[in-house]
């Protein structure tokens, strides 16, 4: 069962995706709070770099970023949209 972890430092910090029991494997993404309509901003790898940065999840990055975007916006910003880039993807109030 996957989940995530916040951890906050002032207006930034890192989203961790965790999955497994006894070997847990993550993920850690840098976030930072945004203005105007962003809520915030998570750094994600591109494509490209996926299998490199994270081997135990290759081929799994649309089905993890998928599931942390979906958990951050439920559990921090609910009235929120989703906007995905290459290399982020932001929480925006429209």
């Amino acid at each position: 069962m996957a989940k995530i972890n916040i951890i906050q430092k002032g207006p930034s910090g890192t989203v961790q995706y965790i999955e497994g029991w006894l070997k847990k494997n993550t993920c850690d993404f840098y976030f930072e709070f945004g203005g105007g309509d962003t809520v915030a901003i998570v750094t994600i790898p591109a494509e490209d770099k996926w299998d490199a940065a994270f081997p135990w999840a290759a081929g799994r990055r649309k089905e993890i970023l998928t599931f942390v975007a979906n958990e951050v916006r439920r559990t921090q910003a609910k009235s929120s949209t989703i906007v995905w880039e290459e290399k982020s993807f932001r929480l925006v109030n429209k």
